[in-house]
């Protein structure tokens, strides 16, 4: 009966996009995001070992408005375990290393243990390791909280000509060959079923968030705070983008900000738009020192500092500031198109 629960799953998270569409394109592109989140979530149930190397999975990103600056590895821990991650950093800028627990009734994980390394701490060659431990930690060793269950790490990579950083988990169990997750084709589908439901509820609080103040960013609101806090160093601004026939937007970065920031547009669904995205490394400011970015339906002409959002006049956007400085919301504004 569990492939019949799936399709029921199915149905239901197709209706509560259908009812949140705002016209006909956006509930066609949600179409394709609910089979988006089903493939994803049949690969790693079913299809797990074809997506894992060196003790260490591949997650398929597909919802939660995915940072295309991230190279995702994760794998699940046993907290009565001892492991090790190690490898060499190459040409990526900084590796986040957290451990989570399961978030409420299987939604978004939430941290309980986290350690970011970047090249200062690697010898000469770029190599490291990191003992996770259970109890107390000392440096060189991450800390296992008893209910931690996953292990998540985040590789900033950002150079398209270097190698990235290169990972190694040991200590793990070994693989059980083809196996599927909760131990039955039967459980491994209504695990997949319980998922869907849970995630697409979950992001749908993300979109109505968004969307009820458009076109401008803003810190998460109390009640998405801890879900969308996925690295603790990291400041995320959400927002949304709704924009008339002959309209941009115009986002002006904060002063101040020292290392990593990014803006990334997304699809109404918090779909990563596979469009570059405006960050520190590519941004050019103007003569005050201040950066200014642009947010188009159709591009910009120029294009630096823009965001084309390839003809979609309403999306969701994320802006992220890493590191220790922490920084007022950018501002936004719409303009008539130049």
């Amino acid at each position: 009966m569990t492939w019949e629960a799936l399709n029921a799953a199915v149905t239901e998270a197709r209706a509560l996009i259908a009812n949140r569409a705002p016209d006909p394109e956006t509930a066609a592109e949600g179409e394709s995001y609910i089979t988006r989140v089903v493939a994803a979530g049949l690969s790693g149930a079913v299809l797990g070992h074809l997506l894992k190397e060196d003790g260490l999975g591949r997650p398929l990103p597909v919802y939660g408005g995915p940072n295309p600056d991230y190279l995702m590895r994760h794998a699940g821990i046993d907290p009565s375990r001892s492991y090790r991650l190690d490898g060499r950093i190459n040409g990526s800028e900084r590796l986040g290393i957290g451990l989570y627990k399961p978030g409420v009734a299987g939604g978004t994980p939430i941290e309980v243990g986290y350690i970011s390394l970047s090249r200062t701490d690697c010898d000469s060659d770029g190599r490291f390791f990191l003992d996770l431990v259970s109890g107390d930690a000392a440096d060189d060793k991450l800390a296992i909280s008893p209910e931690a269950r996953i292990l998540l790490v985040r590789i900033l990579h950002r150079d398209p000509d270097s190698e990235p950083a290169r990972l190694r988990l040991s200590g793990a169990a070994p693989s059980p060959g083809l196996a599927l997750m909760m131990g039955s084709n039967d459980a491994a589908l209504g695990f997949v079923a319980h998922t869907l439901g849970v995630n697409v509820r979950e992001y749908m609080r993300w979109t109505d968030a968004v969307q009820a103040h458009p076109n401008r960013l803003a810190g998460a609101p109390p009640e998405l705070a801890e879900a969308v806090q996925g690295d603790p160093d990291t400041q995320y601004f959400l927002g949304s983008y709704d924009l008339a026939d002959g309209e941009q937007l115009r986002v002006t970065m904060p002063a101040g900000i020292s290392g990593y920031w990014s803006v990334h547009a997304y699809d109404y669904w918090f779909q990563y738009l596979q469009t570059p995205g405006v960050h520190d490394r590519n941004a050019r400011a103007d003569a005050d020192g201040r950066v200014r970015l642009t947010i188009a339906p159709d591009g910009v002409q120029g294009g630096a500092n823009a965001i084309d959002t390839l003809g979609r006049r309403k999306g969701s956007l994320i802006c992220r500031v890493i590191g220790g400085c922490r920084v007022d919301p950018p501002a936004a504004e719409v303009q008539p198109a130049r």
